[in-house]
């Protein structure tokens, strides 16, 4: 009994600081930890998002992981892979959400766009923004640059993503995190990927922006983005 009243007490603690402080109360652990009091309500999660973050190095990692690799983690189960995943996707929804009144036509607006998806994690993830001939933003895909360079996603599964937007024009991001907004060889071999699947399918290729150290480099104005 009191073992469960000393369980008890620590989640309520971590639910005040949130509530008190929101996330900049709660380490990064804390944080996940919270998450996943909801998915495993009766599992002491401390260890859990211990064990998350030392194999992923970091909650945007974690959050940007694929389910199969989230589920390998011992104590994280199907359930806890799943809700990790819908708060990732309904975050990206929510994004794509609060872009969709406006037209995402200029180079300005696509950073903005990206800076704000990517200021707060520091994951190595590859943002899809699927446009319509207008520039409205119809769908936001986010991809782990793991899965693209790997080919654990290959490209009739992300052509087939962008199609099932009726995109007419896309423009990706790919975030650094706190490193410089330079392309490297892996997010040269990603965009020049993009550009002959793009080409495939009829699609117009707007973009590739870097973001890191909160900051943008677009490879189109750089001249970085021929093939």
């Amino acid at each position: 009994m009191n073992g469960k009243n000393t369980h008890a007490g620590h989640r309520e603690r971590i639910r005040k600081r949130f509530l008190d402080s929101g996330q900049d109360g709660l380490f990064e652990h804390e944080l996940l930890e919270l998450l996943l009091f909801y998915a495993r309500p009766v599992v002491n999660t401390n260890g859990i998002a211990h064990a998350l973050t030392d194999e992923f190095g970091s909650l945007g990692r974690v959050m940007a992981a694929d389910k199969e690799a989230l589920t390998a983690v011992k104590g994280v189960g199907a359930g806890g892979a799943t809700f990790l995943k819908l708060m990732y996707d309904l975050g990206t929804n929510y994004l794509r959400s609060s872009h969709n009144t406006e037209t995402l036509t200029t180079r300005e607006q696509l950073c903005a766009c990206f800076e704000e998806q990517f200021r707060d994690t520091a994951a190595k993830v590859c943002s899809i923004l699927c446009l319509s001939s207008q520039g409205e933003l119809l769908r936001t895909v986010n991809i782990p640059m793991s899965d693209l360079i790997n080919r654990s996603i290959s490209p009739k599964e992300t052509a087939a993503l962008i199609l099932r937007s009726n995109s007419a024009a896309v423009c990706i991001g790919i975030n650094h995190g706190d490193g410089l907004p330079i392309p490297d060889n892996s997010d040269y071999a990603v965009t020049h990927s993009f550009g002959e699947i793009l080409s495939a399918v009829g699609v117009s290729f707007r973009d590739c922006i870097i973001f890191g150290s909160g900051t943008s480099f677009s490879m189109r104005a750089k001249g970085t983005f021929a093939f």
